[in-house]
């Protein structure tokens, strides 16, 4: 470990190093942080599950306002392409956001962006909740487009901005608080969607519109108050005066050299690399391990399996004995437990460090689908009522949850009523709601928030905008083909689509393993130094990030060996 001096790297040993950057978390730091996390990822968690308990109310308001435009009724293929479109379509409203990340945080900070982008959740709220006394399925569909936007904006910017106005000794905890509130986003619309609440015929369009001038209001009232990034004013507009005065307010003390020393080595290095877009982090060889680590990462969450679990858990619990009327309050607690082992990532991320908390939930993930695997296709091929071998009624035919028979005349007739349908198996739904448990345990403390951690860690401050561009849109995209195949993977081969998520799990688990450093407790110059980019004692410098700047490897030294290599 080192300190940072005047722009040069002096042996300080580790506390000396951390005494000169650390920080404590203050009122105004605290303020900052919620505002910033409960306005924006708070409705992108909100957006992923707002949907889902309306789903039928919201369909048959789709038939309604589609007589009402053509005068025609709407046929059940016509009715699943909408839908479709309106939950698939959010997705190419966040790839379109995820890209807008750089070029408006750049340009009117991250403080800046995070305001305007209130500007998409509220006409987005807007058009969906006008939509019924419009009797227009047009405004929801192009409402969840703008907040897709709002929300691949959002998932970009603020993590960026977390980690920016935060100590090195409390940054990982911070940064997580971005998928706390997505958690909690989630919980909430599960919660306002039950039919006594919101999610009924009466008052199901409230649920579109709730969840976004409440976040967006409060943000929009308080935040302007609050401070811009000081790495953003010191390295992008070059004004030490008010990064200086930030800087003193979020950490509640006057002396701030230390951390301006150490954002000047930042700023210095800054200058020798341009400011980058999307194309030239991908031509930087220099960057390349830094990048192909977080999008790997990235790409490992979105097909890590979580959204097969959620669909999942709902029938399991059916199956466990979960009278059906009671299984969105099962889905709620797994909300809940979601949420609560979030909490303990904040708390413990910048004990354990990053690495940790990706590698062994990982390796939790991966063998909590092997067991799934084998418990839900035990559960789908040892026992059915209706239409199987094994079933009470072999030869019937099972029509949506009536079993139907052909009797001597040659006439179906129903028999669900009179049959025993109690499934001798039950027991194995418990062993799978176990693991259920385990994995969202799992996946809620590490794989779920770091992503977003390591990609605002690993890249100074030119190419961290164009960084989260990039991750960003490996996020929408990957998001977008999960939802696109799974459902058709789930109806071909049932519980053993869960084989192709352990794989991806494992793999991931490996790469992490081996590939991915620690950062927690550095700076971002260290972090750099990690993947080879920093000075040596003789003031030359190594890695900077710009392939137009490859110095003479002959006189490299020793002392910063690379550690990282992809």
């Amino acid at each position: 470990m080192s300190k940072t001096t005047n722009g040069k790297m002096q042996n300080g040993g580790p506390k000396a190093d951390l005494q000169s950057t650390d920080g404590r978390m203050t009122f105004l730091l605290f303020l900052s942080v919620f505002i910033s996390v409960f306005g924006s990822p708070f409705q992108y968690g909100y957006s992923t599950s707002v949907v889902n308990a309306p789903a039928e109310l919201m369909q048959d308001f789709y038939k309604k306002s589609f007589y009402n435009f053509t005068g025609g009724e709407l046929a059940d293929d016509g009715l699943t392409v909408l839908w479709s479109t309106t939950v698939s379509i959010y997705c190419l409203g966040g790839l379109i956001g995820s890209l807008l990340v750089g070029p408006l945080a750049s340009k009117i900070g991250r403080k800046g962006t995070i305001l305007f982008n209130n500007i998409f959740s509220l006409s987005a709220a807007a058009l969906m909740f006008g939509a019924r006394f419009a009797n227009s399925y047009h405004m929801i569909i192009l409402g969840r487009t703008i907040v897709g936007i709002h929300n691949g904006l959002s998932i970009g910017v603020v993590p960026m901005y977390l980690s920016e106005i935060s100590p090195p000794n409390l940054r990982g905890g911070i940064g997580v608080t971005s998928q706390l509130l997505t958690t909690i986003g989630i919980l909430v619309a599960q919660i306002l969607g039950l039919d006594f609440i919101l999610g009924n015929e009466q008052l199901w369009h409230y649920l579109l519109l709730v969840g976004y001038i409440v976040p967006s209001g409060i943000q929009l009232l308080i935040l302007p108050f609050l401070p811009e990034s000081p790495r953003y004013l010191l390295i992008d507009k070059d004004s030490k005066e008010k990064a200086t005065e930030v800087l003193q307010k979020l950490r509640g003390e006057e002396n701030v050299e230390a951390v301006l020393e150490d954002m000047k080595v930042e700023y210095e290095n800054q200058r020798k690399e341009p400011t980058m877009n999307i194309f030239s982090l991908l031509r930087s060889r220099t960057l390349r391990s830094q990048l192909i680590c977080c999008v790997l990462v990235m790409a490992g969450q979105q097909f890590s399996g979580i959204n097969a679990i959620f669909f999942y858990s709902t029938s399991i619990y059916e199956k466990a004995g979960v009278p059906k009327e009671y299984s969105p309050y099962a889905t709620i607690g797994t909300g809940a437990i979601n949420v609560f082992m979030t909490i303990v990532s904040v708390l413990v991320i910048d004990i354990t460090g990053r690495k940790v908390l990706l590698t062994w939930p990982l390796v939790f993930m991966t063998l909590a689908f092997a067991i799934l695997t084998v418990t839900q296709g035990l559960s789908e091929y040892l026992y059915c009522v209706c239409g199987c071998s094994q079933g009470i009624t072999p030869n019937g035919t099972l029509m949506g949850d009536v079993c139907h028979f052909m009797n001597e005349t040659g006439n179906y007739e129903e028999t669900i009523a009179t049959l025993n349908t109690t499934d001798p198996y039950a027991w194995i739904a418990y062993l799978s709601i176990v693991f259920i448990i385990l994995y969202i345990i799992a996946f809620a403390i590490g794989l779920g928030p770091i992503p977003f951690i390591i990609t605002t860690e690993m890249f100074r401050q030119g190419a961290r905008p164009a960084a989260m561009m990039l991750v960003g849109s490996t996020n929408w995209i990957s998001n977008f083909i999960v939802g696109l195949l799974f459902p058709l993977a789930q109806d071909k081969i049932g519980a053993f689509v869960f084989l192709f998520f352990m794989v991806v799990c494992g793999l991931t688990c490996a790469f992490v393993w081996i590939k991915v450093p620690e950062t927690k407790h550095k700076t971002f110059e260290e972090i750099q130094r990690l993947f080879g980019g920093q000075d040596d004692d003789g003031g030359n410098d190594w890695g900077v990030g710009n392939d137009g700047y490859i110095p003479d490897s002959s006189k490299k030294s020793s002392k910063y060996e690379i550690t990282t290599t992809l």
